[in-house]
């Protein structure tokens, strides 16, 4: 028997079929099958089948779970970062209160000092033109300084020769007292004589000064002799005038 037979059923088996109480029901199940069978079967090149290529993995795997010291550091570093923040706003707003004062203040003091300093320099620039005015009246004044001196040597001769003359008119008025025997005005006569001589010592060079010490000497011991001795201290007064006329000479010139 060819497939069609088996595929198709014959006569009796289709009276059958009618017959049987399921007749009324028929299956299409063979005529399907027929027609699937009696259309020419044309072979169809398969297409490549496409072989599913594995999915790359995930080159970052899941991150694991964090764990709870983990966590815990790491909440631990953002406070202690939160605070130290706080903290540092704090400190900063501290100085900024605190020092601000003083630097505003250390800031006005440089600015003093540095008035102060400019009107220093400033008085300072004005004495300097009050020393070079002074200093040009200097050398304006530096001939006369010259002719002052001559004048003040002048002056110091002039009282040297004033002294010295001083003491020979106290001697000579001692010596006329003495010869109308007249202790008493001789002593009074030679009362301001030692004060002469001292004046000639002191306007004399240091090494004229012997001569007028030998002359006070002469005078102390002319005042010791008047009263006991006046021929004694007549000679006396004798030398000391002719000491003090040697002395004029060699200063003054004969008079």
């Amino acid at each position: 028997m060819t497939e069609l037979e088996n595929e198709f059923p014959t006569t009796e088996e289709s009276g059958d079929e009618l017959n049987s109480p399921d007749a009324g029901i028929q299956s299409p199940e063979p005529l399907a099958e027929a027609s699937e069978i009696a259309e020419p079967v044309v072979p169809v090149e398969e297409a490549p089948t496409e072989v599913a290529e594995p999915e790359p993995e995930s080159e970052e795997e899941a991150p694991k779970e964090e764990s709870k010291v983990r966590r815990f550091f790491r909440l631990l570093l953002r406070w202690t970062l939160g605070l130290l923040i706080v903290f540092g706003f704090g400190f900063l707003t501290a100085v900024y209160l605190l020092y601000r004062p003083e630097v505003q203040g250390t800031r006005e003091l440089q600015n003093q000092i540095q008035s102060e300093q400019q009107a220093a320099e400033e008085q300072f620039a004005g004495l300097e033109s009050e020393i070079t005015a002074l200093e040009g009246q200097i050398d304006d004044l530096n001939p006369l300084a010259v002719e002052n001196e001559e004048l003040l040597a002048a002056q110091g001769e002039f009282e040297l020769h004033i002294a010295i003359l001083d003491a020979r008119v106290d001697v000579s008025n001692a010596l006329l007292a003495l010869a109308v025997d007249d202790p008493a005005r001789a002593r009074v006569s030679l009362d301001r004589t030692g004060e002469a001589l001292a004046t000639v010592s002191g306007l004399l060079p240091a090494d004229q000064r012997a001569m007028v010490t030998s002359m006070e000497q002469r005078l102390e011991l002319v005042l010791g002799e008047m009263e006991d001795d006046p021929y004694a201290a007549q000679s006396d007064l004798d030398v000391l005038s002719k000491s003090l006329l040697e002395l004029e000479d060699a200063l003054f010139g004969s008079p």
